[in-house]
C-alpha cells in the first residue's frame, strides 16, 4: 500500500507540474485555465477514487472514459495548440515524448 501511495503522489505532482506548465505556456485566458485546472482535477480524483474505492471492472472503464470525455470537451482549444506544438518538435523529441508518456500509461494501468 506504501507503494501505491508514493507512486500515486508522483504520478498527481506530474499532473500538477504538466497542467501549470500548460496553462504558463499557452498564455490562457481566465476561463481557458479554469477548464484545464478542472480537467486536471477530475484526472486527479479519479486516480485517487480508483486506489481508495474498489470500482468493479465495467464501473471502472465508464468512469475513467467519461474524465477523459469530460476533459477532451472542456480542453479542447488548448488542445489543439498543444498538438500544434508537439507537431512543430524536432523528431527525436517527438519520439521521447510519445514513448514516456505511452510508458507512463501503462505503468499505470498496471499499478493502479
Amino acid at each position: 500500500m506504501t507503494f501505491t501511495i508514493v507512486f500515486l503522489s508522483a504520478i498527481i505532482a506530474l499532473i500538477i507540474s504538466k497542467t501549470t506548465s500548460i496553462v504558463k505556456r499557452n498564455n490562457l485566458s481566465a476561463s481557458s485555465e479554469k477548464r484545464v485546472l478542472i480537467a486536471g482535477v477530475l484526472l486527479t480524483l479519479f486516480l485517487l477514487t480508483n486506489v481508495t474505492l474498489p470500482y468493479p471492472e465495467s464501473l471502472y472503464w465508464f468512469i475513467g472514459l467519461s474524465v477523459v470525455f469530460v476533459s477532451f470537451i472542456l480542453t479542447f482549444s488548448v488542445l489543439k495548440q498543444e498538438l500544434k506544438r508537439f507537431l512543430n518538435l524536432k523528431l527525436q523529441d517527438k519520439i521521447v515524448n510519445v514513448l514516456f508518456y505511452s510508458l507512463l500509461l501503462v505503468v499505470t494501468n498496471i499499478y493502479l
